[in-house]
């Protein structure tokens, strides 16, 4: 009897999982914002990598330092991956207590950014951050 009721059990929740474990388990890959131009993306590449000197805590490919968090994995520790949640923290900071690192992201980085290179800065860093959900492109055989 004891059996029975045991398989009675464990099929029915065998069958309903099923098709949650069939299921992919990375999330849906996020829509471009309008803001997220080509021309946007290099000119913040180049901010990035230049005068806004991002590289210095961010590490070269975004892979972050000792000093600040990765940008490539897509998490985020601070707010939503949104391009205005980003831009948010482009313009305005981080707080030293709110770091993992311990290091304070000054406003608009360490560098006197207009508006429109923060822009600029902060479509790139969604480019970055949202490029691991892409699906690779399979080369043709």
């Amino acid at each position: 009897m004891l059996v029975t009721l045991r398989r009675s059990l464990i099929l029915p929740l065998l069958l309903a999982a099923g098709p949650l474990l069939a299921q992919d388990s990375l999330p849906a890959a996020s829509p471009r914002p309008i803001q997220v131009t080509d021309s946007a993306v290099a000119r913040g590449r180049e901010l990035f990598h230049g005068s806004a000197n991002c590289v210095t805590c961010h590490g070269i490919d975004a892979i972050g330092t000792d000093s600040g968090p990765a940008l490539a994995q897509g998490v985020w520790l601070h707010g939503p991956d949104s391009y205005e949640g980003i831009l948010g923290r482009v313009l305005h900071g981080i707080p030293k207590a709110w770091t993992t690192r311990g290091v304070t992201m000054p406003m608009r980085g360490w560098s006197t950014l207009s508006d429109a290179q923060a822009r600029d800065v902060a479509a790139y860093v969604w480019q970055v951050s949202h490029a691991w959900m892409v699906p690779a492109r399979r080369k043709p055989s």
